[in-house]
């Protein structure tokens, strides 16, 4: 049996691959041990010591996690020998493969379409250099603040249509602007893309210690219980100040909540904080009475400050009517919005059809048109 890399030579030219360069190697276990494959798909890859139907099973679901199911793959035995054997199969059916006793070596080759985040970052690297783009090597932190936000949004709406495309494109655009932020970051000596990484891989592993530690959970609850306990531990610990220091502001259990969060999401954000400490009602017919209660309320404000504030009583009570039924409000109402939205431009549709302009109806010419643009949905 060949040992270390001898098999490396005689099996290139079983593939009759030409060269090193930029080939991974990997051993099977290692992948099979793992969620995600340790590999970028834009550079060709072995995946060495394979052996029976079971290893094959558990290293093709890595790798289908990162290849496409169609990802043409080749198999070699014996390579360099004369039993030796190359075939070739897509991806997906590699756990159907016959033969698979002998011990194998796979090969994937670079995928076409450049999809490594090392070659992202490169790419966002070359437009912030001298070489580069003029209006990216401008950009600040503060400058991109406005196309963060916009992403985000586009991000919200490929998600309400449903369309998998969009939202691939939008997450992408999206993730344009953190590799951006990151490579000013970068420039400026403030931190690397591995502490951005490292930071939530970390934050993610300690806050999941039932994934990845030795305590045991009784179901979701309890997961988002412990969740809240831990981030409360590691704000203290950050806020945490020597005996000459001023005394730090005791936290609490609303810390946390982002002040630029769209308001109704805010809402909900604040309202689950205050649930995880007992603030919460007994049942649902609490929080109905509350929202009566503000209706009231506002049907008796005198004066336009407590207008507002009474409106703003509604929209949170609301909020948490909507969490207790598990809906959120934010999506709520951007379906309702784009309904809206659908539903009146076929009024208008039909008022042109009638060789009228909305503007000159009366209210009851339009509800007629309205009643029949939702019958049309």
């Amino acid at each position: 049996m060949l040992t270390g890399f001898e098999f490396l030579e005689p099996t290139l030219n079983a593939l009759k691959v030409e060269g090193t360069d930029n080939l991974q190697i990997c051993y099977a276990i290692t992948v099979a041990r793992q969620y995600h494959p340790p590999l970028e798909t834009g550079r060709p890859a072995l995946v060495t010591h394979l052996q029976g139907q079971d290893l094959a099973a558990r290293v093709m679901g890595t790798l289908l996690n990162a290849y496409a199911d169609d990802h043409a793959i080749s198999l070699v035995q014996a390579a360099g020998s004369e039993a030796e054997r190359v075939w070739h199969c897509p991806l997906a059916q590699l756990d159907r493969q016959s033969g698979l006793e002998d011990l194998t070596t796979i090969y994937l080759p670079a995928q076409a379409s450049d999809g490594s985040f090392s070659s992202f970052q490169d790419t966002i690297a070359h437009l912030r250099s001298p070489e580069g783009c003029p209006w990216d090597r401008e950009q600040t932190h503060r400058s991109l603040r406005p196309y963060l936000l916009e992403e985000s949004y586009e991000v919200l709406e490929a998600l309400d249509t449903g369309d998998p495309a969009a939202l691939a494109e939008e997450l992408g655009d999206l993730l344009l602007q953190i590799v951006l932020h990151t490579q000013i970051a970068i420039d400026q000596g403030e931190f690397k893309m591995e502490d951005v990484v490292t930071h939530i891989n970390q934050k993610l592993r300690r806050r999941h210690p039932h994934v990845f530690g030795d305590v045991r959970v009784d179901g979701v609850a309890e997961v988002a219980l412990n969740w809240e306990t831990i981030k409360r531990a590691e704000k203290a610990n950050q806020n945490h100040r020597g005996p000459e220091e001023a005394i730090a502001q005791p936290s609490s259990a609303l810390d946390g909540v982002p002040r630029g969060m769209p308001a109704l999401a805010e809402a909900l954000a604040i309202s689950k904080k205050a649930v995880r400490v007992g603030f919460e009602w007994p049942n649902i017919e609490g929080v109905l009475d509350k929202l009566i209660e503000e209706a009231h309320e506002i049907a008796e404000a005198a004066t336009e400050e407590q207008l507002e504030s009474e409106i703003g009583d509604l929209l949170f009570s609301a909020v948490n009517l909507a969490r207790w039924r598990n809906v959120d409000a934010e999506s709520a109402l951007r379906a309702t919005n784009a309904r809206f939205i659908r539903r009146f431009k076929t009024l208008e549709a039909l008022a042109a059809a009638r060789n009228k302009s909305v503007s000159d109806m009366s209210i009851e010419e339009m509800d007629v048109l309205w009643d029949k643009a939702k019958s049309l949905e």
